[in-house]
């Protein structure tokens, strides 16, 4: 069976690393939303002058509908880094916005992206609202290394997908495909074969005459890795086309 075409949006876009992710599983983002001068002009860049771009969550109201919502909102307030205020922080509790747009469109996914320390610092929050709403969610803690990059950066990943989709589901395997590691890594690295054995982390900093290098190597540490993003698109449309299949 082929697979129907998906359309995707991306709240909390930075430099689109969801999109990138997700025009590599061939699915088109129809818009962003990012409020950082710097990223939309990233994106602009990447993914056209016409691109569709809000700058401002709080005010962004009823988006085209698209089959997949993404986003990783600000863990300032969540992140181990920061001072731990948690989901009701001013930056993190951005939340709002974001699942207030997932009951406006009621995409059929929802991909949400933030720091592990959310699982004990609001987790019980988004679970709750996305319930209310009508969606089911699993989630997994994935690092850049299980997919044989450099960068560890171990992220918090959730997949949501509505009730309607749920109860046409036959099978109980979960969402996320595995093993991680098989699954690309070798079309990147072919010589690296275990996970022990990808190359520590490199350190990118600031360095003098090179046009916005602070702006990119904050952007660049910040962003979702496509690596993972076109993953976690692979990942829902399996499990949408078994959902199809079946119904």
């Amino acid at each position: 069976m082929r697979d129907r075409t998906m359309t995707h949006g991306s709240l909390f876009s930075g430099i689109e690393g969801f999109g990138l992710g997700a025009a590599l599983a061939g699915i088109k983002t129809d818009w962003s939303c990012e409020f950082e001068d710097y990223q939309t002009r990233v994106i602009k860049k990447n993914f056209g002058k016409n691109h569709d771009i809000n700058r401002d969550i709080r005010s962004y109201s009823n988006p085209p509908f698209v089959d997949i919502i993404s986003g990783g909102f600000p863990c300032q307030d969540i992140s181990i880094a920061g001072k731990g205020i948690g989901i009701k922080g001013e930056r993190s509790g951005l939340w709002s916005e974001m699942f207030r747009i997932v009951g406006e469109v009621r995409p059929d996914y929802v991909i949400i992206e933030n720091s592990p320390m959310l699982l004990v610092r609001g987790f019980e929050r988004v679970l709750c609202d996305l319930s209310q709403i009508g969606y089911d969610v699993e989630w997994q803690c994935l690092s850049g290394t299980d997919f044989g990059i450099q960068q560890g950066r171990e992220r918090l990943y959730c997949i949501a997908y509505s009730n309607e989709v749920n109860r046409k589901r036959g099978m109980q395997e979960s969402i996320f495909r595995k093993p991680y590691l098989s699954w690309q890594h070798t079309r990147v690295y072919p010589g690296w074969r275990t996970r022990q054995s990808i190359p520590s982390p490199r350190f990118a900093g600031k360095h003098n005459e090179l046009p916005d290098r602070v702006d990119r190597t904050h952007c660049l540490g910040n962003a979702v890795q496509p690596i993972v993003a076109h993953y976690l698109f692979e990942c829902i449309k399996e499990f949408d086309r078994q959902v199809e299949t079946i119904a």
